[in-house]
C-alpha cells in the first residue's frame, strides 16, 4: 500500500514538474522573463528588421507601394522657421513669411502627373508655376512668361543633349531611362528567409564579439532600454569585422552594388585616371583606412529600447556626440525621428540635426497625411540659432483621376529646336524672370536682398561651424 502511495506521489510530482516546465518554457520563449540583459538587447536589436514590429512598418510599406503604383490627388506646403544671429530682422521676417503651396494629380498607372505650384512671398505677391508630365513630356508653365508649357520629350533626350552640345549624350540618355530602375524599396525588399539569414549572420557576429561585456537595463516613461558600453578599440575591431563580413556577403553585397553601380560608373567615366571604383573596392579602402588610423581614447555605447515588446528606438553615443532613431505606431499613425547631437571639441559649441516624419491614416489608406520637419539647432556664443524646414502633404487616393495628354498647341518642345534657338529662348525666359522678380521684391520691400529663396538655405554662412563639428563626429 505504501509503495502505491509513493508511486502516486511520484506521478503527481512528475505532472507538476511537467506543468511548471511548460509554463517556464512558455514564459521564456514568448515573454522577456528569465532572459538576461544581453539576450534582450540582441532580441530587440534583431527586431529592427522585422516587418511587423521593426522600423519598416508593414502599414508604411503598403502605403509606399500604393503611392508608387496608384492614383491620388495631392496638396501640400513648404515653409521655413529661421532664427539666426547676424541676419537682419527684415530678412528673417520675409523668409519666415515665404512659403510654397501646391495641389495636383498623380496617375502612376499611366505615368502622368500635373501640379499647380505657388511661391508665396506675401499674402498679395506670389509666383505661380504649373508642372505637367504626359506623353513622355515634362513641362513647366507660368503666365508671367507664356500660356504654353516649355517642355522636353524624354524619349528623345539623347538628340536633345546633342543639340545642347553634350559630350556624352548617350550616357545622359541611359541615366534618364534608368532613374526608375534602381528603386531602393525593390533592391532591399528581402524575403523572410533572407531577413533571417542576415539576422543570424550579423547578430551572431555581434554576440560573439560582445559575449564577455556587461549589458545594462534602465526603464523610463514606460519603455525599457538595454545598453552595452565598449571601448573605442573594441568598437574599431567590431566595425572592421562587420565591414569584412559585408564585403564578402553573397546576399547583401550584390544589392549594394546594384544600388550604387550608376553612381560609381559616372565617377569612373569622368575621372582622368584609369580607375574602377566599386562599392566593394570602396569598402576595402575604408577598412584599410580604419586599420591604419589610430584609436581615439574613450568609450562608445549602443542602446536599444522597447515598449510593450516592440522595438521603438536605437541610440549610439560616443564621447559628447550621439545619434538616435525612434519610431512609434499608434492607431494608424507611424512617426519616426532621427537626431544627431554633436559638440565641437575645441569650442564646446553644440549642434543638433533632426528629421521627423509622421504618416497619419495608414490604417485605412484612403487619405494619408505626411508631415516632415528637418532642422538644425546650434549654440553660437551662448545664443541659440535654428533653421527648421516644414513640409506638409496630403495624398487622397482616388480611382477617378484622369490626366489629359498635351494638345498640339499647349506645349513648346525644346527637342524641336537647335542649340542656338534654345539658348535664345532660355535667355529670354531668364530675362523675364529677373524682370518679374525685381518687380515683386520691390512690392514686398526686399529689393536690396534679391529673393528670400536665396536665404532659405543659408548653409554657406555656417560652413565653418558645421564643417568643424562634422569632422569631429566623423573622426570619433
Amino acid at each position: 500500500m505504501k509503495s502505491k502511495v509513493i508511486g502516486r506521489m511520484i506521478i503527481i510530482l512528475l505532472i507538476i514538474i511537467l506543468i511548471l516546465g511548460g509554463i517556464f518554457c512558455y514564459l521564456y520563449f514568448t515573454t522577456d522573463l528569465f532572459k538576461s540583459n544581453q539576450q534582450l538587447f540582441f532580441k530587440y536589436l534583431g527586431q529592427t528588421l522585422d516587418m511587423q514590429n521593426g522600423f519598416m512598418d508593414t502599414a508604411y510599406v503598403s502605403y509606399l507601394d500604393k503611392k508608387e503604383t496608384g492614383k491620388y490627388e495631392d496638396s501640400g506646403s513648404f515653409s521655413v522657421d529661421m532664427n539666426m544671429e547676424g541676419v537682419e530682422d527684415t530678412v528673417l521676417e520675409t523668409i519666415n513669411n515665404f512659403n510654397i503651396e501646391y495641389t495636383g494629380l498623380v496617375d502612376n498607372t499611366t505615368s502622368k502627373s500635373e501640379q499647380n505650384i505657388t511661391l508665396n512671398y506675401s499674402e498679395d505677391v506670389n509666383f505661380p508655376i504649373k508642372y505637367k508630365y504626359a506623353n513622355n513630356i515634362g513641362g513647366l508653365q507660368t503666365d508671367y512668361i507664356s500660356s504654353k508649357y516649355i517642355g522636353v520629350d524624354t524619349t528623345g533626350i539623347q538628340e536633345f543633349m546633342e543639340n545642347m552640345g553634350s559630350q556624352d549624350p548617350e550616357r545622359v540618355d541611359e541615366m534618364i531611362n534608368s532613374l526608375g530602375d534602381s528603386n531602393i524599396n525593390e533592391i532591399f525588399n528581402f524575403t523572410e528567409e533572407e531577413r533571417e539569414q542576415l539576422q543570424d549572420t550579423y547578430l551572431s557576429l555581434l554576440q560573439e564579439k560582445l559575449k564577455d561585456i556587461e549589458f545594462t537595463k534602465t526603464e523610463e516613461n514606460g519603455a525599457t532600454t538595454y545598453s552595452v558600453e565598449i571601448t573605442n578599440q573594441q568598437l574599431q575591431e567590431l566595425v572592421v569585422t562587420v565591414l569584412e563580413t559585408v564585403k564578402n556577403d553573397s546576399l547583401l553585397m550584390p544589392k549594394i552594388e546594384q544600388l550604387t553601380s550608376d553612381y560609381f560608373e559616372i565617377i569612373n567615366n569622368s575621372s582622368d585616371e584609369d580607375v574602377d571604383i566599386t562599392a566593394q573596392s570602396l569598402l576595402q579602402d575604408y577598412i584599410d583606412s580604419i586599420n591604419e588610423s589610430g584609436v581615439i581614447e574613450g568609450t562608445t555605447s549602443l542602446s536599444v529600447s522597447q515598449k510593450d515588446g516592440i522595438v521603438n528606438g536605437i541610440m549610439l553615443k560616443t564621447g559628447e556626440n550621439d545619434f538616435t532613431i525612434t519610431k512609434s505606431n499608434n492607431q494608424g499613425t507611424v512617426a519616426y525621428r532621427f537626431e544627431i547631437n554633436a559638440t565641437d571639441i575645441d569650442t564646446g559649441e553644440n549642434i543638433q540635426y533632426f528629421l521627423t516624419a509622421n504618416y497619419e491614416g495608414l490604417d485605412q489608406l484612403t487619405t494619408v497625411n505626411e508631415t516632415y520637419q528637418l532642422g538644425m539647432i546650434t549654440m553660437v556664443g551662448g545664443e541659440e540659432e535654428q533653421i527648421v524646414y516644414n513640409i506638409d502633404s496630403t495624398n487622397n487616393f482616388r480611382d477617378d483621376i484622369n490626366i489629359a495628354d498635351y494638345t498640339e498647341d499647349e506645349v513648346q518642345i525644346l527637342n524641336d529646336y537647335d542649340s542656338e534657338q534654345i539658348t535664345t529662348l532660355l535667355a529670354s525666359i531668364i530675362g523675364r524672370i529677373i524682370e518679374v522678380n525685381d518687380m515683386q521684391m520691390e512690392q514686398i520691400g526686399f529689393s536690396e536682398y534679391g529673393n528670400p529663396i536665396l536665404y532659405t538655405f543659408p548653409f554657406v554662412s555656417l560652413d565653418t561651424l558645421i564643417t568643424n563639428q562634422a569632422t569631429d563626429v566623423v573622426s570619433e
